[in-house]
C-alpha cells in the first residue's frame, strides 16, 4: 500500500503531538561516500522463514552520518516518474509520502564529535525531530579478519540494545560509522550481525560520493518532540489516515491522494480501509522480537 498526497500547505498536528519549539543549530555537512546494506530483521521467532528485509544507506560526512533506507528512496523516485509533469506541475510546494509494511520512514542522524544522535520522521508531510540518548559501545577488537567488498577487515564484539554484535570494520575507510546504531570503531563497519543472526547488516556495496550534491542536514523545520510522543500521535494518525492526510490539507489546497497495493493496483477508499484493518488485527499480535530488546 503506498499513499501519494501532495499539499500547498498543512496544518499542525498541535492537538495530537506535544513539542518544544525552541530552535537548534542548523547543522550541515557534506556525504563524501556512501555504504549501503542488506538489513534482516527476524522480527517473529515463530516465523523466522519471513523476516524483515530492506536495502539501507549510510552517508558518511566529516563530522555527521545519515542513515536512512534506500528502498524508501527508490519508491519515492518510482512514484515521481509516474506522475511525471503532475508533480512537476507549476510552483506550488509539493509532498510525497510513501507507507508500506516493513519499509522505515525514519532518517538517523549521527555527531560523534557532540556525542548527539537525532531522529528524523514524519506524521503526514510534518517533520519531526527526536532526539535520542547517544549510543555508547565497548567494543572487544578481536584477531579475526577477512575480506569484505575488496577490503581488508577485523573483527569486533560489542553489547547494544540487549544484543550481543558481531561487526566487521575496515581501517581501509577511516569512517568511525556504521550501520544503524552501530559506530565507534577505528574504521567502517561494512557488516554486522546479533549472535543469533536474527539482526543483520549485509555489505551491499561502497562508494565515494565525488561531489557535494548530496548534503546531511537536520531539518530546519521540523518540530522537536519525544519518542513517546511521537509514537502515540503516529498511532493516532494512522487511525484513519485518509481523513487525517485530507484534513491537514486547507481547502483551497492542491491535493491529491492516490491509494495503491504493494503490487501497483489502484484501490477505492473501501479497499484501503480493509486493508488497513486488516493490517491493525495483524498488529494485535505484536512482534516478539524487536531490534532493541531493551528499550521500553
Amino acid at each position: 500500500m503506498k499513499t501519494i498526497f501532495f499539499l500547498k500547505r498543512s496544518l499542525l498536528l498541535v492537538t495530537i503531538i506535544g513539542f518544544t519549539c525552541s530552535t537548534f543549530a542548523q547543522e550541515k555537512d557534506h556525504a563524501l561516500a556512501s555504504i549501503e546494506y542488506e538489513f534482516v530483521h527476524v522480527t517473529d521467532t515463530t516465523r523466522r522463514e519471513n523476516p524483515r528485509k530492506e536495502r539501507m544507506i549510510l552517508y558518511l560526512g566529516k563530522s555527521m552520518s545519515l542513515y536512512k533506507s534506500k528502498t524508501l528512496a527508490l519508491k519515492l523516485a518510482e512514484i515521481k516518474k509516474e506522475m511525471g509533469e503532475e508533480f512537476n506541475e507549476g510552483n506550488k510546494k509539493r509532498h510525497l509520502s510513501f507507507n508500506a509494511p516493513n519499509i522505515a520512514t525514519s532518517e538517523l542522524f549521527l555527531s560523534p564529535q557532540q556525542q548527539q544522535m537525532r531522529l528524523v520522521d514524519k506524521i503526514g508531510p510534518i517533520e519531526y525531530l527526536i532526539p535520542e540518548d547517544y549510543p555508547m559501545i565497548q567494543w572487544t577488537i578481536n584477531s579475526q579478519t577477512k575480506v569484505i567488498g575488496g577490503y581488508n577487515c577485523q573483527q569486533a564484539t560489542g553489547d547494544f540494545g540487549g544484543r550481543t554484535y558481531l561487526a566487521w570494520f575496515t581501517a581501509e575507510i577511516p569512517f568511525p560509522y556504521g550501520p544503524w546504531k552501530l559506530h565507534g570503531l577505528p574504521g567502517l563497519i561494512l557488516q554486522a550481525s546479533d549472535a543469533t543472526n536474527d539482526v543483520q547488516f549485509n555489505y551491499a556495496g561502497f562508494k565515494k560520493e565525488l561531489n557535494d550534491t548530496i548534503t546531511i542536514a537536520l531539518p530546519k523545520e521540523a518540530q522537536q518532540t519525544t519518542w513517546k510522543d511521537f509514537t502515540k500521535a503516529k498511532i493516532a494518525f494512522e487511525k484513519n489516515l485518509m481523513f487525517n492526510h485530507k484534513a491537514l490539507a486547507s481547502p483551497n489546497a492542491n491535493t491529491k491522494i492516490v491509494l495503491k497495493d504493494q503490487s501497483g493496483r489502484q484501490l477505492s477508499e473501501d479497499e484501503f480501509s480493509a486493508m488497513r484493518e486488516s493490517r491493525a488485527n495483524e498488529k494485535k499480535n505484536k512482534p516478539n522480537n524487536p531490534l532493541e530488546l531493551d528499550k521500553k
